[in-house]
């Protein structure tokens, strides 16, 4: 049982417009996870859906509906009204500065041009925030950035995105059982730094 994290943040977008997008691979991490904890999210005082569950001590999963860019006020209120410091915080989220299908943990650092974990940075004012990163640059992809991100996953790689959510997932899992970021995983697609 861990007593670092207490709360998961994914990140996406809301809406079934962004349901399928690269964007929102953080989205279906903490899906899955709801699934596996037979948890359900419900929206909450703010813009966010929350699913809570006592097991690993007690953990809120949580779903920031105001946006990717704009994720770091709900997750910021949320945290201060629970008094979380952000070492117990966990955010899953794509990047595309890594090769699709590597995940990556870090304790900490900073957004690397990621907006979403930019915004959660700037609102805590702390880069000490515990992260997990998903590869999404594939091999063909839109020449803008934004584009690519928001444009939806291809049905080739559907069951592969599948099992990387499911090994994002388990690497929450690991974290959350061994009590440590930086734990290893037997996932083969993981990278731990």
């Amino acid at each position: 049982m861990s007593e670092l994290i207490r709360l998961i943040v994914g990140l996406g977008n809301p809406g079934a417009k962004y349901r399928n997008t690269w964007h929102n691979v953080g989205f279906r991490v903490v899906e899955l996870l709801a699934e596996r904890w037979s948890c359900t999210f419900k929206p909450g005082k703010g813009e966010y859906l929350a699913a809570e569950t006592s097991l690993h001590g007690g953990v809120t999963l949580l779903m920031p509906t105001s946006f990717m860019n704009r994720s770091g006020s709900p997750v910021g209120n949320w945290m201060r009204y629970w008094k979380i410091e952000s070492n117990r915080l966990l955010v899953v989220y794509d990047d595309h500065d890594l090769p699709f299908g590597s995940i990556r943990i870090r304790e900490s650092g900073s957004a690397g041009g990621h907006n979403g974990i930019a915004d959660i940075i700037r609102c805590l004012q702390s880069e000490a925030i515990p992260r997990i990163r998903i590869g999404i640059r594939t091999e063909s992809e839109l020449t803008d950035l934004a584009d690519q991100v928001l444009s939806p996953i291809p049905k080739r790689l559907e069951k592969e995105v599948d099992s990387i959510v499911a090994s994002a997932a388990d690497a929450v899992e690991t974290i959350l059982k061994t009590g440590s970021i930086t734990s290893g995983s037997s996932s083969k697609r993981l990278t731990v730094l």
